[in-house]
């Protein structure tokens, strides 16, 4: 059983006899600023009272003689059980009894009753999210601050997140709902940084804003300290290692984000050469949801998903950035640059580079095709922005022109 009490004194110091108050077997007082738990180890409630109820006297008549005051009315309890069904204890300071809860917070954690910390997840997801609603606003898709300065102002997301990993990660990444609510908060933040469309997947949204999931942070903080108990203390280098090992996993087994799986299924390739800003357009291109005659009839902004360039039925990302005649003279420098016609299999050398297996051991060959690589990344930028850019003025123009005249003759 879990039992904080509030103190009308903000002076710990004063109260640190409290700590050296004698108590009985099965009893651990902990105090930390302003607040103090008692901690009960019984089999029943009758035991918890008989060993609970003496201990919290004591603490009022040491407070008492040493001109301190308790506030009874911000004392809780809770009773962590592992039972389904168990009598709650009776419990009284200065006469007012003490409620019992589902769960208490303690010290920024909330502690339920199977400590599952299912509760402590909602809270933080909740705030956290708020929090980052709050953030967007200062940062619009199109404009606004660096992708580097957004992931540095979302990062007060993740310390709401992250706080008490250490005690609660192992737990709360058990039930699968928790997890959800974790990520989708962090999903919120991601939108922003990467400048996605809010209709993004969580997956593909980390993957852009270059977010390793909360939940494989939560568990790598976790790992690092029960790691610095034993003496062998991670690197920072080997830490990120290990998270972009899993966060691959995550990848590969997620049913959500297939294109951008498709151009992106290396996340280690991505996280160590890939670009370091996404713009808007880039976003579109990568994730599909975008200014897409398809993406638009799904979202029921379009009455046809068909391409109104060509006769082709979809007009998705793919087709538009890779195979849309309109769109030819748009690909030219770069398919020259190429010697090749650009396809979406192109797209992670494109943007993150040769692999480092491929690169040639000659010094001036290397130098040589990095240079390549780097004016080859640049071309495919410049593509995808005068492609987009061009197809969303004219999409802007034929909505205009539809809203004009809503009924045209055919």
């Amino acid at each position: 059983m879990w039992c904080p009490a509030g103190f009308s004194s903000g002076t710990d110091i004063f109260y640190d006899g409290v700590l050296r108050l004698p108590v009985r077997d099965g009893i651990r007082i902990i105090a930390f600023a302003d607040d103090v738990a008692v901690v009960a180890v019984a089999h029943n409630a009758e035991l918890i009272e008989q060993l609970v109820n003496p201990t919290l006297e004591d603490i009022v008549g040491w407070m008492s003689s040493n001109g301190l005051r308790l506030a009874p009315e911000k004392s809780e309890c809770v009773v962590l059980t592992k039972k389904r069904s168990f009598r709650e204890p009776s419990l009284h300071i200065q006469g007012c009894q003490v409620p019992v809860k589902r769960s208490v917070r303690y010290l920024g954690i909330r502690l339920d009753t199977r400590l599952s910390f299912v509760e402590h997840a909602s809270t933080v997801a909740a705030g956290a999210k708020k929090a980052a609603v709050a953030l967007a606003r200062l940062m619009p898709n199109v404009g606004g601050p660096s992708q580097g300065k957004r992931s540095l102002l979302m990062s007060v997301v993740h310390s709401r997140l992250l706080y008490g990993a250490v005690i609660w990660s192992e737990r709360v990444l058990e039930t699968q709902k928790s997890s959800n609510l974790l990520l989708q908060a962090q999903r919120v933040a991601a939108l922003r940084v990467a400048r996605c469309y809010r209709t993004v997947s969580d997956m593909a949204t980390l993957v852009l804003a270059r977010m390793p999931p909360v939940t494989l942070q939560a568990v790598s903080r976790r790992r690092t300290v029960m790691a610095k108990r034993t003496g062998a203390t991670p690197t920072k280098c080997e830490t990120t290692v290990e998270i972009v090992r899993q966060w691959q996993g995550l990848w590969e087994a997620t049913t959500k984000a297939e294109w951008t799986k498709r151009l992106i299924p290396d996340l280690s390739r991505w996280w160590y050469n890939g670009p370091k800003t996404v713009s808007f357009h880039m976003a579109q291109a990568l994730t599909g949801h975008g200014c897409f005659q398809k993406y638009l009839w799904q979202k029921k902004r379009q009455n046809s998903p068909e391409c109104v360039h060509c006769p082709v039925a979809n007009d998705d990302a793919e087709h538009t950035l890779f195979y849309c005649p309109e769109w030819d003279a748009a690909r030219a420098e770069l398919t020259t640059a190429l010697r090749k016609a650009v396809r979406p299999e192109d797209v992670t050398y494109l943007l993150c580079g040769l692999h480092p297996d491929d690169l040639p051991d000659d010094p001036a060959q290397r130098k040589r095709l990095c240079a390549a690589a780097t004016t080859h990344r640049q071309l495919f930028c410049n593509m995808v922005e005068l492609i987009m850019g061009q197809k969303e003025e004219m999409e802007r123009a034929r909505q205009h022109q539809q809203r004009q005249d809503p009924n045209p003759q055919q």
